[in-house]
């Protein structure tokens, strides 16, 4: 009875083990910032990425994986006019 006690408890650290060593090679999820309009990213040769934000018109450089963010427009919205009137275009035109 204790072996066979024992062969569950080292079967479940294994287990365990296992389960740690998969959670760990999980890839890590995109940052936001990849498809925002005001990001700025640099992609590196060794793989490794910089990112600045340019909302608001300066350039601030970010040092962790957004994956979340107030201001975020993403890349692909249509542009809105200028603020101001815009002239409409009607049949008599």
């Amino acid at each position: 009875m204790p072996t066979i006690l024992f062969v569950i408890v080292v079967r479940l650290v294994m287990m365990s083990i296992a389960a740690m060593a998969n959670h760990r090679n999980a890839p890590k999820p995109k940052p936001l910032c990849n498809e925002c309009a005001f990001a700025h990213i640099q992609f590196g040769a060794c793989g490794r990425s910089t990112i600045s934000c340019t909302f608001g018109g300066g350039v601030r450089l970010l040092k962790l994986d957004v994956l979340y963010c107030t201001d975020y427009v993403p890349r692909q919205r249509p542009i809105r006019p200028a603020i101001g009137f815009i002239r409409q275009v009607g049949p008599s035109d």
